[in-house]
């Protein structure tokens, strides 16, 4: 409004230096409403003003159409660059996706591996309690054995001294020795040919 108010002077006192000096002893009077009119105009010339200052700092700089290239280049390797790491990213990825797969492979394969082993396992747990019911009951039937050939011998031996003593022929008595021994052998190769086919039993078992 200053401004306005100056140059409405100026205006006014243009007549010469003599009449600016009196007209300036004497005070300009506007209205009201010619006082709101100059401020609306003052305000209003501020504001162009601001629009033009900021206009003059959104200009480019004079060399802009030097820099271009350069910053387009730039632009360029950053974009490249940009597209490096995705890719490597996207890569690393990919590579995490498919040795995860991997060791779910890998590990299912261990369970099954593992499996089959305890499996393994409890057969020859089984196989090895049922050899040992075996060697028990092959040690009871040799015992039992060996006790039949003890009594046969005994039989045997008692029956030969009553032989020997109801019979008064030396002949006799040889014969008949013979023939118990040669049933006591008999009895005793049978019952070793019983334990002989026990055990290839068990050979065969295993």
């Amino acid at each position: 409004m200053a401004g306005l108010l100056a140059w409405a002077a100026d205006v006014v006192g243009a007549g010469g230096s003599e009449s600016a000096s009196e007209d300036s002893s004497i005070p300009i009077l506007f209205s009201e409403s010619q006082k709101t009119y100059v401020r609306e105009l003052d305000h209003k010339a501020n504001s162009l003003q601001r629009s033009i200052q900021d206009l003059r700092l959104r200009l480019p700089p004079p060399d802009i159409s030097q820099r271009l290239p350069h910053l387009h280049a730039h632009s360029l390797a950053s974009n490249n660059a940009l597209a490096l790491q995705l890719n490597a990213h996207s890569s690393t990825r990919h590579q995490a996706q498919l040795r995860e797969e991997t060791l779910k492979e890998e590990n299912a394969a261990f369970q099954n591996a593992i499996s089959n082993c305890e499996s393994k396992i409890k057969e020859k747990v089984e196989e090895a309690e049922l050899l040992r019911r075996k060697l028990e009951e092959m040690d009871e039937a040799e015992n039992k054995l060996r006790a039949e050939l003890e009594n046969i011998h005994l039989r045997t031996s008692v029956d030969a001294g009553q032989s020997w003593i109801a019979e008064s022929s030396e002949e006799e008595n040889k014969m008949n020795r013979a023939s118990f021994d040669a049933a006591a052998e008999v009895s005793k190769s049978a019952m070793l040919d019983k334990l002989e086919e026990k055990k290839k039993e068990l050979v065969t078992f295993r």
